[in-house]
């Protein structure tokens, strides 16, 4: 998240394309009146428009105009199937990176010991990645991982994916999961890790994964924030 006054203009514009206030295809307006218009400098709206070139939320096309791209990654999917993010993401024709922000072993408490049913002072893996679709920031992924059922983990063999990670180096076949879905508000750290402002609207979700044996084997947590992802849930009498 960016601080400055040129960053607060790119979030300002950020959150007007992603709500859709500024459609896909909507010239902006030039830039002395786009700076008149938001009270700021034009050095500083420069700036902010070049930040969200990068990210491909505005075209700049050269004695044209500047315009709201399409680009913006919007992932698609049924909830009811078990697949990592990463998989959504490239189901939907986008690139996906995971990028590494905290691995250790420590030991498990609060709600994570409780959902995995662990004893006190049991010992896990903590792995938290950032997911990227088409170079953007779309998810902050933590996952929990007890070391009763593995006992060495090196964190570049599950980063891209927890389950095939898991299943492919450490024999664990995840087959189900557990899964509230739980409506949330961006804080700091959050809000920099995805480039958002605090009190986005984020949806968590937070999932028991279970293995063929029906073992707890893995608690999840998922933060995505508005506007990136939709789920179609399918509902039978």
């Amino acid at each position: 998240m960016h601080t400055s006054l040129s960053g607060k203009i790119h979030s300002e514009m950020r959150n007007l394309i992603l709500s859709g206030e500024l459609k896909a295809g909507e010239k902006l307006p030039s830039e002395p009146d786009l700076a008149r218009k938001l009270g700021v400098s034009r050095n500083s709206l420069r700036e902010a428009i070049g930040l969200l070139q990068k990210e491909g939320l505005l075209l700049k096309r050269h004695g044209v105009g500047t315009f709201v791209t399409d680009r913006y990654p919007i992932i698609k999917g049924g909830i009811e199937r078990l697949s990592s993010i990463a998989s959504f993401i490239e189901s939907q024709g986008h690139s996906a990176r995971s990028e590494v922000i905290q691995f250790e072993e420590c030991v498990c408490d609060g709600r994570a010991g409780e959902l995995l049913e662990l004893e006190e002072g049991s010992i896990v893996y903590l792995l938290e990645t950032v997911k990227y679709a088409s170079e953007i920031p779309v998810a902050v992924c933590v996952d929990v991982i007890p070391r009763s059922f593995v006992s060495q983990i090196d964190p570049e063999r599950i980063q891209g994916s927890v389950f095939e990670g898991l299943g492919k180096h450490y024999n664990i076949d995840i087959r189900y999961a557990e899964c509230d879905l739980i409506p949330f508000k961006s804080d700091e750290g959050l809000s920099r890790k995805l480039r958002i402002d605090v009190g986005t609207s984020v949806l968590l979700l937070e999932q028991i994964h279970y293995d063929v044996q029906d073992r707890k084997v893995l608690y999840s947590k998922s933060y995505l924030p508005s506007g990136t992802f939709t789920f179609k849930l399918i509902r039978r009498r």
